[in-house]
C-alpha cells in the first residue's frame, strides 16, 4: 500500500530564536487590516508552492522589499521539465502562454465560504490557455447572476458560469494573435454548490470543470453542434484530467 505524501515541516521562529515545528499542508499569515498571506504546498505537485495574498483595497502585491531601497517586487518561475543536454546544445526557451487574472469576489460570508481560492482559480484558468490573455473571473451570488443572464443572455435565471469576450469579432481568438485575449468569467457560486452535490460530483471538481469550460469559450470554442461539442468536451477532459479530475461528462 503506497503511503500518503508527508506534510510539510514548518518551523516558526519568535523575536527569541525559540522554534516551534508544525506539520501543514496550508500556512496562513494574518496581519490584520484585511492583509493576509496564504502559503500553500500542494501534495501533488513535486516542487510547487502557491502564494495567495489578499487585502482589504483588492490589490494584493507579493514582493521583496529591501532597507532604505525602492520596492522590488520578485517573480519566480519553476520549471518541472529538465531535460540534460550536452554544452553548446541548448534547446530553444518556448514561452508558456501568459494570465493576468484579477479574480473578484461579491459574495455574502456564507457563499465566500464555498468559493474556491484565487490560487486554485489561477490554475485551472492557467491549464485552459493557449494564449496570451487578461481575464477577470468574478464570483458572485444568484442575485447578480440572475441579472447577469437576463440582460446579456435574455434567460431570467442564475446560471453556472457565463463567458463574455471583448472585442469579440474584431479578430478570431486563435494561438497566433499577438494581442492578448481579454474578457471576463463570471461564476455563480449557489447555483455551482447545487450541481456539484445534486450531480455528485466534488465541489472543487465542478468549479475546476467550469473555468477550464469558460476559459476554451473565451478562446473561441462552442458546443453549438455535435462535432463542436464533442472537440470541446474531449479537450475539457484531457485538461482535466492533467489537473488530476475525472471525466465530468462520465
Amino acid at each position: 500500500m503506497a503511503k500518503s505524501p508527508a506534510s510539510p515541516k514548518i518551523t516558526a521562529i519568535d523575536a527569541d530564536g525559540r522554534r516551534s515545528r508544525v506539520k501543514a499542508e496550508r500556512l496562513e499569515v494574518d496581519f490584520g487590516r484585511g492583509r493576509r498571506l496564504v502559503l500553500d504546498f500542494p501534495h501533488m505537485a513535486w516542487g510547487d508552492l502557491d502564494l495567495e495574498a489578499e487585502s482589504e483595497d483588492g490589490t494584493p502585491v507579493i514582493s521583496v522589499q529591501p532597507g532604505a531601497c525602492n520596492l522590488l517586487t520578485l517573480r519566480v518561475d519553476v520549471h518541472h521539465e529538465m531535460v540534460p543536454v550536452e554544452l553548446g546544445e541548448l534547446p530553444a526557451l518556448t514561452r508558456a502562454p501568459q494570465l493576468g487574472l484579477v479574480v473578484q469576489k461579491a459574495l455574502s460570508d456564507a457563499e465566500r465560504a464555498q468559493a474556491p481560492k484565487k490560487h486554485r482559480i489561477r490554475r485551472w484558468a492557467q491549464a485552459a490557455l493557449r494564449r496570451d490573455a487578461e481575464v477577470t473571473i468574478r464570483l458572485v451570488g444568484e442575485e447578480e447572476g440572475r441579472a447577469l443572464n437576463r440582460d446579456f443572455r435574455g434567460k431570467d435565471y442564475a446560471t453556472n458560469v457565463l463567458t463574455f469576450v471583448y472585442g469579440e469579432g474584431e479578430h478570431m481568438p486563435d494561438e497566433s494573435a499577438d494581442a492578448p485575449l481579454r474578457g471576463d468569467l463570471v461564476l455563480c457560486v449557489p447555483v455551482v454548490v447545487r450541481e456539484a452535490a445534486a450531480q455528485g460530483k466534488v465541489l472543487e471538481a465542478h468549479y475546476a470543470h467550469l473555468v477550464v469550460h469558460g476559459m476554451l469559450h473565451l478562446q473561441g470554442f462552442d458546443h453549438e453542434s455535435e462535432a463542436d461539442a464533442a472537440v470541446m468536451e474531449a479537450l475539457e477532459t484531457e485538461i482535466l484530467g492533467g489537473l488530476g479530475h475525472a471525466d465530468p461528462y462520465a
